[in-house]
């Protein structure tokens, strides 16, 4: 497994976190709550000069890791727009399916789906895509674009377990720049506020925290390239994808709880970036399943197919 990413790739990623910070970076998240007309008045047309959705996930190596490197430069500042539903959707799919949800059993609301035309949702139990129909808006203080939606009947033609693969692994990407941002924030503040004549990072709690938080980042990020480079493979299944997702939600734990702790009270601020990114990350972290259900379909994924790592787990159903 190659541990660096293609240049090609990397270029293409600043080239999205350029396009986004001009467009005000997480304030722009801010302006969405506000203001839901913004995802498509700005968001659609920047993702559209970047040509973004024309890349193919599946693609050669240089375009699929350009994609998995945009959705964590999207993540990075929270952007409003379900990028990975749409990025989901395989190619040839793509003039029938507007974007990929999951679930886990029935729903009555899915983030984003006021803007996904013909978007399916793939039951993670019953593995079989259903026609998403949306509803109202219904946001909620930790899920700010929610809308209502009725399941309907099953879709033909979509590879559920592909789809599926492909949703976590780019959920992982998206979280991970999130994480990243948030972290950012964290060691920033360590570094720079002062406290009886030093840097609050020089304080043991406070390094045991920032050691904490960078550890989850890293772990999170070694396991989506390596999740990426088994699905260029050929080779994941769904033991690999949803071990993908727990380490994602407990990192996110991680840094999200200690981020909060470095930063103590402005952390908790509307006016300050992290609780915008905390905000922002529950409806992913929680959609399809939040860390138990995702913890016991894991297991159950386990016992059915057993986990390749460093200590292998044979299937014992």
């Amino acid at each position: 497994m190659r541990r660096d990413w293609p240049q090609a790739a990397v270029a293409y990623q600043e080239s999205v976190t350029r396009a986004l910070d001009a467009l005000g970076g997480v304030d722009l998240a801010r302006a969405a709550e506000a203001d839901r007309t913004r995802r498509e008045a700005l968001v659609a047309p920047a993702l559209d000069r970047l040509d973004l959705h024309g890349l193919d996930p599946w693609g050669e190596e240089d375009e699929s890791a350009a994609v998995m490197l945009a959705a964590r430069a999207a993540g990075a500042v929270v952007l409003p727009w379900p990028l990975a539903h749409e990025l989901a959707v395989p190619a040839d799919l793509r003039g029938d399916v507007g974007g990929v949800h999951l679930t886990s059993g029935d729903t009555e609301r899915l983030n984003h789906a006021d803007l996904l035309r013909d978007a399916v949702a793939v039951d993670l139990d019953r593995g079989v895509a259903r026609r998403v129909t949306a509803g109202a808006p219904r946001p909620a203080p930790l899920d700010p674009f929610a809308s209502d939606v009725v399941l309907g009947a099953e879709v033909p033609g979509v590879d559920a377990a592909r789809v599926t693969a492909m949703r976590m692994l780019l959920d992982a990407f998206w979280v991970a720049g999130a994480l990243a941002a948030a972290a950012e924030l964290a060691v920033t503040h360590a570094r720079d506020r002062q406290q009886f004549g030093k840097p609050i990072g020089k304080f043991g709690e406070i390094r045991w925290r920032v050691a904490d938080i960078s550890l989850a980042l890293d772990g999170l990020e070694e396991l989506a390239l390596h999740a990426w480079w088994l699905v260029r493979r050929g080779e994941a299944r769904s033991a690999d994808l949803l071990a993908l997702r727990v380490q994602m939600i407990e990192a996110a734990n991680t840094i999200l709880a200690n981020g909060h702790q470095v930063l103590g009270a402005m952390g908790l601020c509307e006016e300050h970036d992290l609780t915008v990114i905390d905000r922002h990350l529950q409806s992913v972290l929680h959609r399809p399943a939040g860390r138990i259900r995702s913890t016991d379909l894991l297991a159950r994924a386990v016992a059915a197919e057993g986990f390749d790592g460093i200590y292998p787990v044979a299937a014992w159903r």
